[in-house]
């Protein structure tokens, strides 16, 4: 009986180790760092979608300003062709372009548009390229505006740095 009973505390005693061993941990940090690995490969290209949309939209936002400053001009503006957008609010001498670019200002707050402040709103890699300028275009035939990134005036199917008025 007393051989029993000393088996049995062995036993308790054996049974106190609580926690995981080092191999086990080891293993489970192998397993997060795979998972990891596999949710940032998925996810980053939708990362940078979602970047490319938030520039569309800046240059969406300022295309819908310029069709609203043209509108309201009071004299017909004539074509513009590849014109830069920091033009307009730097104070210009081009006597077509002063017939809208006071509305224009306005419509941006009274904000000048600067490279910098381009620079912080556009966070898509094509727009972290480089040196670039946001342009535009009006057509005094049809009154489209075209708005694009430096570059992208050709206005390709799914070309994300490129927004035309209707």
């Amino acid at each position: 009986m007393k051989k029993v009973i000393k088996n049995y505390l062995a036993k308790l005693q054996e049974n106190d180790k609580k926690g995981f061993s080092l191999v086990e941990l080891i293993i489970v940090m192998a397993i997060m760092a795979i998972l990891v690995g596999i949710v940032a490969s998925q996810v980053l290209p939708y990362m940078e979608k979602s970047r490319q949309s938030k520039d569309q939209q800046v240059l969406s936002g300022y295309c819908t300003d310029l069709v609203s400053a043209i509108a309201q001009s009071t004299e017909p503006v004539d074509d513009v062709d590849g014109q830069d957008i920091t033009g307009l609010t730097a104070g210009t001498t081009d006597a077509n372009l002063k017939k809208f670019a006071g509305t224009f200002v306005g419509l941006q707050n009274d904000t000048a548009v600067t490279a910098a402040s381009l620079k912080a709103k556009l966070k898509s890699k094509e727009a972290s390229k480089g040196q670039y300028s946001i342009q535009f275009d009006y057509s005094s035939g049809d009154g489209k505006v075209k708005v694009y990134l430096s570059g992208h005036s050709a206005g390709a199917s799914g070309d994300k740095m490129y927004v035309e008025s209707n």
